[in-house]
């Protein structure tokens, strides 16, 4: 048993000393689909995100290869114009993106790179205002359209790096949950990123 506890102490303070931290953030152009009873239409909210996440090189399998595990707040606003008319949608998420990474160096300064994986996502809050009149779309259940706060994503960006310092990407997030609660409604997110961050 010590030398296994050994073994796992080993791994873990060798994806340390190689794990390095870097901060990101950026802009959100999220696309959700409805289909209440039959009928489809749908909507975007736009926002950022800011977060940080870890890059823990697996080089030593494969050449470029890294896992990037990270966690982020999002930040979304937009209409609701289906449902319920003239509306002002803002939503507060905790996300939690696991990627696979793969580099390509091109120079010794500029590299290119490609992300894959998973996002987890919580909605921590979400309303709907117009005037005064303000509900809560995750637990409050106006007119049928309570929200389920748990979504996930499957991600998939396209990115550069200079100097070892900065890095900028684009990506897509597919969403595959159905982020309504009540069974006459579908909604489905889509998300397109633009991200910057800096490697410390």
């Amino acid at each position: 048993m010590k030398k296994v506890l050994l073994i796992v102490a080993a791994l873990f303070v060798g994806l340390q000393a190689n794990a390095q931290l870097r901060a990101d953030g950026g802009f959100m152009h999220a696309m959700e689909t409805f289909n209440w009873n039959g009928t489809k239409d749908g909507h975007t909210l736009d926002g950022g995100y800011l977060g940080a996440k870890y890059n823990i090189d697996l080089g030593n399998l494969v050449d470029g290869l890294s896992v990037e595990p990270g966690a982020n707040l999002s930040l979304l606003f937009g209409k609701e114009d289906l449902v319920i008319d003239n509306y002002t949608v803002s939503e507060l998420a905790l996300n939690v993106p696991v990627h696979v990474r793969y580099t390509y160096g091109l120079t010794g300064d500029f590299n290119v790179y490609g992300l894959v994986g998973p996002t987890f996502s919580y909605g921590l809050n979400m309303h709907a205002r117009n005037g005064n009149d303000s509900y809560r779309l995750y637990g409050d259940n106006y007119t049928g359209i309570s929200r389920n706060p748990f979504n996930m994503y499957l991600g998939l960006a396209a990115g550069i790096e200079v100097a070892q310092m900065i890095h900028v990407n684009v990506g897509f997030d597919f969403g595959l949950l159905n982020m309504s609660s009540t069974s006459h409604l579908g909604i489905g997110r889509n998300v397109l990123k633009i991200g910057v961050g800096y490697i410390f």
